[in-house]
């Protein structure tokens, strides 16, 4: 059972104000990278080992998106719910307060600058937090959890689930608690456990997709390394509200999509 109160830090932490300035686990082989998301096997093409850094992946409604070196990210695209309709929604699990607006702005127009944020340690990478935010709680297992219902929420709760899935000991309860109801809920908890140790990611920037106060779309970037060599890649994640706290949705069975990037153009800059 998830333990309630203030989150507690196991370890250092390094607090740094992002002025504008992590997805399962990855393997490098022959130049394709393995990347284990949520129990889901994703094969992408990318720069590790000599190979093209360009990709492709779906990234909802059937549309695809190019991550050629130099290519713009397509811009905010409909969430998993439907757009500027909030439903009545539980308060927090951990009696975070929610931000004081009727409705919220769309997604485009909302964090344009990347908010303060500090990073904690979570086994090799960093993970960001916040009093308003979260993760507010710590589970019993280790992991953070509890975010505000805002698009800041949303945010840092994409990327902690994306560097904690990374800590093979966090994952499968990790995952237990983060995936919401559907049809594929039980597979993914059956594949968490698959795969091998975690690298080194680094979250670099973000773009807020989509946002309704009851679903989101998070696209992280994030810096790779493996064996040496570093590439960028993308993870666009949605996020639906659930039991007072942003969970992922399992009614497809790839909840994460990853691409490789060229560059980090056109994301906010938000880094350690």
């Amino acid at each position: 059972m998830p333990s309630g109160g203030s989150f507690q830090r196991r370890s250092a932490q390094r607090r740094r104000a992002s002025s504008g300035s992590r997805p399962g686990f990855i393997v490098a082989a022959l130049g394709v990278a393995l990347l284990v998301v949520a129990g889901v096997v994703v094969s992408i093409q990318a720069a590790f080992g000599g190979g093209t850094s360009g990709g492709e992946m779906t990234v909802g409604d059937g549309q695809r998106a190019s991550a050629s070196a130099g290519a713009t990210p397509a811009g905010p695209e409909p969430g998993p719910g439907e757009a500027g309709v909030v439903a009545a929604a539980s308060p927090s699990s951990c009696g975070l307060r929610e931000p004081e607006q009727t409705s919220p702005p769309p997604a485009d127009r909302q964090l344009l600058i990347a908010p303060a944020t500090s990073w904690r340690d979570v086994d090799v990478n960093l993970a960001p937090s916040s009093p308003e935010a979260g993760p507010a709680a710590l589970h019993e297992d280790g992991f953070g959890y509890c975010f505000q219902r805002s698009a800041e929420g949303a945010l840092f709760a994409a990327a902690n689930f994306l560097v904690q899935s990374n800590t093979p000991a966090l994952r499968a309860p990790l995952l237990d608690y983060a995936l919401a109801a559907g049809q594929h809920r039980e597979s993914l908890l059956a594949d968490s456990g698959s795969g091998g140790s975690g690298v080194r990611l680094q979250i670099v920037g973000y773009r807020l997709l989509a946002f309704d106060g009851g679903t989101a779309r998070v696209d992280v970037a994030q810096r790779v390394s493996v064996d040496g060599t570093t590439s960028f890649i993308a993870a666009v994640i949605d996020l639906v509200w659930v039991d007072g706290d942003w969970r992922i949705p399992s009614d497809e069975p790839a909840p994460v999509r990853l691409q490789s990037l060229g560059d980090v153009g056109g994301y906010v800059r938000w880094s350690a």
